[in-house]
């Protein structure tokens, strides 16, 4: 099945491709595509096993290769001749191994929001691997409601108050549990390879945004190579989802990278 998609602002101007995180869709991304689709057109994509593409992930055979399949086939049926890259989270890591791999001629630009830059040992892989697949039991076995409040426990949510996991999780809720557990595991980090060899020679332009209250990504972003194409920016007093806690901020950046260049 092809990924969902959508479509905002006109085509004539430079094209903004945007891949939402783990849990969610095509919408988290509205309220800074509010602030961009006068200047750019914005094109969202509900990852397999999310939003309006939930089956999709039923038929990852590879994980990443086949993201990299489904999303390439949905940038040609809507025609995009040249596009910036957008991810958060598992939409970043995604995004990166998009980039990694595919030698996109359109791909002119990415950027990367509190995403992982993958694992470089096989005992750190497998240590993932069994934390993904708990997960994924949790997932398919449990009510999504459930699994959603024990999600959303982990240290790397402690920035958001319980009013705000509360709304997060009534937001997440229409998810199924089956198609989420096959798509942690396809793209589990595990199975991630380490793009750490891509970063240090490409020369894609590339910008990585994180949180300065998100203490685990700021360490990762540390780790980047800090070239002539690529930059690291931090958001001050926000978390891990910095483009839905600051739209006008990130969107602002978005367009002083973009056309202010």
């Amino acid at each position: 099945m092809p990924l969902y998609s959508e479509q905002q602002g006109s085509n004539q101007n430079p094209t903004l491709v945007f891949l939402h995180g783990f849990l969610g869709n095509r919408e988290d991304w509205q309220s800074t595509i509010e602030e961009l689709k006068n200047d750019f057109h914005c094109v969202t994509i509900d990852l397999p096993g999310h939003g309006r593409s939930v089956s999709s992930a039923v038929a990852l055979e590879n994980g990443f290769g086949s993201c990299h399949r489904l999303i390439k086939f949905a940038l040609d049926t809507l025609n995009i001749k040249s596009f910036t890259l957008i991810g958060y989270s598992l939409g970043g890591r995604i995004a990166l191994d998009y980039a990694r791999t595919q030698n996109d001629p359109r791909l002119k630009h990415l950027m990367l929001e509190s995403c992982h830059v993958g694992l470089d040992n096989d005992q750190d892989k497998k240590k993932r691997y069994q934390f993904d697949l708990h997960w994924a039991e949790r997932f398919s076995t449990q009510s999504i409601e459930e699994s959603l409040y024990q999600w959303y426990e982990q240290p790397i949510f402690d920035d958001l108050s319980d009013q705000q996991k509360d709304a997060t999780i009534e937001k997440r809720n229409h998810n199924y549990g089956v198609f989420l557990a096959n798509m942690l595991l396809s793209t589990s980090l595990a199975n991630q390879q380490c793009s750490l060899p891509f970063l240090n020679k490409t020369t894609l332009p590339i910008s990585y945004f994180y949180g300065q209250k998100d203490t685990k990504f700021t360490g990762i972003a540390a780790l980047i190579p800090q070239t002539k194409n690529i930059k690291t920016q931090c958001f001050n007093g926000l978390g891990h989802n910095t483009h839905q806690q600051d739209p006008i901020n990130y969107a602002n950046n978005i367009k002083h990278i973009l056309l202010d260049d």
